[in-house]
């Protein structure tokens, strides 16, 4: 099962790397459809507190991703999430709101965004290849910070190595009111500042958090940013935070 997925990363490796993720697709704000899944209670969810969903509202639309704190200030999403695909420009900070720890109509906290800043290299495009996904992060600045005693954030990681068990965070779609938990996505490989995983997303997984332990906590590594169609096994696309949040914090308002 898990032989067709190596293959098809192995086309993202090879030369242009567009024709290996041809069949990938941003994903928009909705659901993340996994295996494993298990929607935490209330007691479960203390310890991702700091993550939160990322809710946009314009006159236009409304959406919602996941996001996660990496600073009292600082959320953590894909640069898509924040994307208005009407303009292609940033959506304005007011219309982005983060509620951290949402559960249930219970929050540790909420603010709306003060500045967004995009990856600089990010560009939206119907045709995705890894130089994109690449460079799919953003970092909102809130407006209002939130306590690290109430919601305490995140530390990053550098990239996992094959074999490493990671955790998947997500809100979604169908259980948009309380935190789903995914163990056990296979890391397919790696190539420079994007990882592919064995784990089965759509839409609505933009955003979502991927941890690993880290001595006796846990970090954060990648942010899910796409999803492909291998028929054999579900295949996700991800881009790895120690290697992309750089140019994001060289950027930042």
């Amino acid at each position: 099962m898990v032989a067709p997925m190596r293959r098809m990363f192995s086309l993202m490796v090879r030369a242009s790397l567009v024709a290996g993720l041809a069949v990938a697709a941003w994903l928009p704000a909705g659901a993340l459809e996994l295996d494993r899944l298990r929607m935490l209670n209330t007691a479960e969810h203390v310890p991702w507190r700091a993550v939160g969903r990322v809710n946009i509202a314009t006159t236009y639309t409304t959406s919602m991703c996941t996001g996660t704190l990496i600073d009292e200030d600082l959320v953590l999403t894909a640069a898509h999430c924040v994307i208005n695909p009407r303009t292609g420009a940033a959506y304005q900070p007011g219309a982005v709101h983060f509620v951290a720890g949402w559960r249930r109509g219970q929050k540790v906290g909420h603010s709306k965004a003060a500045a967004i800043t995009l990856h600089p290299d990010y560009r939206m495009a119907e045709q995705l290849d890894t130089e994109r996904i690449a460079a799919d992060l953003a970092l909102i600045r809130l407006a209002d910070p939130i306590p690290r005693a109430k919601a305490p954030f995140f530390g990053i990681a550098p990239a996992p190595r094959p074999g490493t068990p990671l955790i998947l965070i997500s809100y979604r779609q169908d259980r948009p009111h309380a935190l789903t938990r995914q163990q056990g996505c296979e890391i397919i490989g790696i190539r420079d500042a994007v990882m592919a995983l064995g784990c089965n997303v759509t839409f609505g997984a933009s955003g979502s958090p991927v941890f690993m332990a880290f001595g006796d906590e846990m970090r954060l590594v990648a942010v899910i940013t796409a999803m492909g169609s291998d028929p054999a096994q579900p295949v996700a696309y991800a881009v790895l935070v120690d290697a992309a949040i750089p140019a994001v914090l060289a950027a930042l308002e």
